[in-house]
């Protein structure tokens, strides 16, 4: 999460990440979800998913999304004194952007 001071404008309080979760938009998509500590639940209500991250386990879900750009969420398990702040952001460009992302990423 982006501290408040740190917001530029246009950005979202208590929802802005410092790393989004960046996905090719228009491409079926296989999410594994694990958790190194407690239960935790990860939700991206616009999206239509939520999947508990459990410790010890390896949870799977898929998305879809159909268009780009970012979509918000939330830890929706309440667990622990820092639950409100675990926002989730999910950005989706072209396939060609992610190719971009990627590699950039890798290098």
């Amino acid at each position: 999460m982006i501290p408040e001071d740190d917001l530029e404008v246009g950005q979202l309080r208590l929802l802005e990440v410092d790393n989004r979760v960046v996905v090719p938009a228009k491409t079926h998509l296989r999410l594994i979800i694990a958790s190194a500590d407690v239960l935790h639940s990860w939700a991206v209500p616009s999206l239509g998913v939520k999947c508990d991250a459990v410790p010890g386990r390896l949870n799977q879900t898929s998305i879809l999304v159909q268009r780009e750009g970012v979509c918000y969420g939330q830890c929706s398990e309440i667990c622990g004194t820092n639950h409100a702040f675990m926002p989730i952001a999910v950005e989706a460009v072209s396939f060609e952007d992610y190719a971009s992302w990627a590699s950039n990423k890798l290098s």
